[in-house]
């Protein structure tokens, strides 16, 4: 397998004598979209699990636990926060992940294999949608994370405070962004061990001052007259924010040296550990009335622990948001004006849509509820979509050259470079979706009281997709698609 990649990397990229320019294919590979290899990724266990854990521990996930404490108390929130969370998570980790990690492929050209080469442009901008998005509302909890901080040292500025707050996360995350996956990894091995420890005592000063049968007690700040869609809607919460891990699960299983790398620490950081920090978020604003996870840091761990909360969230997002960036780079290379642009223009181009959120944060932010709900909607067909594909239609091995080949020869060209099976069971799976439940008005279905929504919108359009590849799938057209590596050549190169 990774001779192929070897030859598909080298394909096209001779240096001035005719020999491959190895510094050009390495800034490649970190910096683009070419097959990372093994023995360049920057991910090993440690790595892998600080760096989840730091994602997972982004303010989005206090959000996240704050929206429940609208709806359901303490132990119910618990139950759907955690167990939604896993069954999200694994939904979306298996497929991409093991793909992602054992190609070394970023995840808009590994959805080409279930989409084709143009349609996996479709997801582009959905997935740029997404990662722009929880970007910029981690961005504007960083800058209210700044004025709870001024607050608690006895001055409040005033709400200005947080879109300057948002100019300078963007400019933080500019800065580690532009310097690359490494000082991804070095600065996450210091903030999540320094935040999981602060979360940690969090928790035991909650339980310490208010007690579990006061927990208990408090009641949902806003919940609706039927206690049951409150669970079941909370639980939605859970998957949801499980599947909206799509975004950074490709990339971050892509710079892992080992598929227990890169499987593992998914399914137990932003899975299992980011459903306890939702809980904890969700506890404290039961306790203390507010659903703003930056408000009850001081309350709850006083002065001095509380602004070292905030300072350690704060931190943790900009990390966060460095990572949704970094992946987001990535696949703008698909766009062939940008292609050749030097990263840090890259960068720069991306971060310009998330300047809204420095001039309407609190507007912005208050639509939060209803983006969680977005990612359901789209992210659970396409997860569906891809497991079918890798495991049911593809028996997990991949063409890395037609991944690589806009030439109709390619194997994931299928016709005119979409493939008609993967969106028809998208729409299937969103349309049932909105029938089961809508996010925005929290009306349901009977049915979606037993089943959910982004459960059987995953399943479903997994099924549609496997039974029509089955029954008449798609063939290439060309000897290029079954020739042996040695002697094929990319036609039309998409990189």
């Amino acid at each position: 397998m990774s001779d192929s990649r070897g030859d598909a990397r080298a394909a096209g990229r001779p240096g001035p004598s005719g020999a491959v320019d190895e510094a050009l294919i390495r800034q490649e590979s970190l910096f683009g979209r070419l097959p990372l290899l093994p023995a360049e990724r920057e991910y090993h266990t440690g790595g892998a699990h600080a760096t989840c854990f730091a994602y997972a521990v982004a303010t989005w996930c206090f959000m996240i636990g704050g929206y429940a404490a609208d709806l359901v108390g303490a132990v119910d929130g618990i139950i759907c926060l955690v167990s939604g969370s896993i069954v999200g998570t694994f939904i979306t980790t298996m497929a991409l992940s093991l793909a992602c990690q054992r190609y070394g492929l970023e995840q808009i050209d590994y959805c080409k294999t279930a989409f084709g080469q143009r349609g996996a442009k479709i997801i582009l901008v959905f997935y740029l949608i997404n990662m722009i998005g929880w970007t910029g509302l981690i961005l504007v909890m960083f800058g209210n994370g700044i004025r709870n901080i001024l607050r608690g040292l006895g001055w409040d500025p005033g709400g200005w405070v947080v879109g300057l707050g948002v100019a300078l996360g963007i400019w933080l995350t500019y800065v580690i962004v532009t310097r690359g996956v490494h000082l991804l990894n070095v600065t996450n091995a210091f903030i999540g061990p320094g935040l999981g420890v602060l979360t940690v005592v969090m928790t035991a000063l909650l339980f310490y001052k208010h007690g579990w049968s006061e927990i208990v007690a408090a009641a949902p700040l806003d919940p609706l007259e039927d206690p049951w869609l409150n669970y079941m809607i909370v639980f939605e919460w859970g998957v949801a924010s499980g599947i909206s891990w799509w975004g950074g699960i490709g990339f971050l299983a892509r710079n892992t040296n080992t598929r227990r790398n890169a499987v593992y620490p998914e399914l137990i950081q932003l899975g299992v550990l980011m459903s306890l920090v939702c809980c904890v978020s969700l506890v404290s604003s039961l306790v203390v009335r507010t659903d703003d996870p930056t408000e009850w840091m001081i309350p709850i761990g006083g002065v001095a622990m509380g602004l070292m909360a905030l300072v350690f969230v704060g931190l943790a997002n900009v990390s966060s948001s460095a990572v949704s960036i970094y992946a987001t780079g990535l696949s703008l290379r698909h766009l062939k004006s940008l292609r050749t642009r030097p990263w840090w223009q890259i960068i720069a181009w991306t971060l310009v849509p998330c300047l809204p959120f420095v001039f309407w944060p609190a507007q912005l932010y208050d639509m939060g509820d209803a983006y969680l709900a977005y990612n359901g909607t789209l992210y659970a067909p396409i997860s569906g979509i891809l497991f079918a594909d890798f495991f049911l239609v593809r028996k997990s091995r991949l063409d890395i050259w037609s991944v690589f080949e806009d030439h109709p020869s390619g194997e994931y060209h299928f016709s005119r470079g979409f493939n008609w099976a993967a969106f028809v069971s998208l729409v299937a799976g969103q349309a049932l979706y909105f029938y089961l439940f809508d996010p925005i008005s929290l009306e349901a279905r009977t049915l979606f009281r037993f089943i959910s929504a982004s459960l059987p919108a995953a399943i479903v359009p997994a099924l549609i997709y496997w039974a029509w590849m089955t029954i008449a799938p798609v063939r290439p057209r060309g000897a290029d698609a079954t020739a042996p590596p040695g002697g094929r050549r990319l036609r039309q190169p998409n990189i």
